[in-house]
């Protein structure tokens, strides 16, 4: 088997590998176009994201695929690591990761739970990117525009005021504004107003996610997204100044 590899910088790839969801336990990687790029579809959310690679003479570079296992033990091991520069590798089956005088590696396998249905998630995407996202899949988005995302990044308080496992509802009403609100109508609850930026003629719509949904918005880097949502349906992330790609899910039997 070929050998795939690079060099990274040690502290993006602990942040790189540690931010994709509370329940991605592994992870398909893939070294291209300079980048290390990575996308998780799970039931409660797609996310991709890339950072660059180190380039320079006698710097390794081999391109393709890299099947991560033991997240975990993986973010773990690179946090420890004291030298600027991380040297990713997979050959063989065996994924490595060396740093100074350190070296970490495990078995691993083809497939990864995080990238089952990552193959149509990706078709479903590429999809609707050519229709201005006016559709996922067969999901209308009928709301879009732009927000800031540190203004829904910091939402964990809410979590913790509503009751446990409360829903979290988004609501973009007709005055162009996002309220997301936790909680439900026999408890407390917390809503925020968020400012957007709304496209001119985009429709009112709700969705509804559940208590998990603060935590992934957590993970998008700051700056600019362009929103896209539909009613009881998704709401996509698009980062406007980093690569950066995340669909939340609307949870079928989530009350609010």
């Amino acid at each position: 088997m070929s050998l795939v590899g690079a060099t990274v910088s040690t502290d993006a790839l602990g942040a790189f590998l540690s931010t994709f969801g509370y329940n991605i336990t592994d992870l398909r990687c893939e070294i291209k176009d300079m980048k290390l790029q990575a996308a998780v579809d799970v039931e409660t959310h797609y996310f991709q994201k890339s950072i660059p690679i180190v380039m320079g003479e006698g710097v390794m570079y081999k391109a393709g695929e890299i099947p991560i296992p033991h997240l975990d033990k993986v973010v773990k091991f690179v946090k420890s690591c004291k030298e600027p520069n991380t040297i990713i590798r997979y050959v063989s089956g065996m994924f490595t990761l060396s740093n100074g005088n350190d070296e970490f590696s495990v078995p691993t396998y083809e497939g990864i739970l995080s990238a089952q249905s990552l193959s149509r998630a990706k078709m479903a995407i590429s999809a609707a990117q050519k229709n201005g996202w006016t559709k996922l899949g067969r999901a209308v988005l009928e709301n879009h525009g732009t927000l800031e995302i540190d203004s829904i990044k910091d939402l964990s308080t809410m979590s913790k005021v509503a009751a446990k496992d409360s829903a979290i509802k988004v609501e973009i009403n007709i005055n162009d504004e996002m309220i997301i609100t936790a909680g439900n109508s026999r408890g407390a609850r917390m809503c925020r107003t968020v400012d957007i930026d709304s496209q001119a003629k985009s429709a009112p719509v709700e969705t509804v996610f559940g208590q998990h949904m603060p935590d992934l918005a957590r993970l998008m880097p700051s700056g600019s997204v362009q929103y896209h949502m539909g009613n009881r349906s998704a709401l996509v992330l698009q980062h406007m100044e980093v690569d950066a790609l995340m669909i939340l899910k609307h949870q079928e039997g989530v009350e609010n």
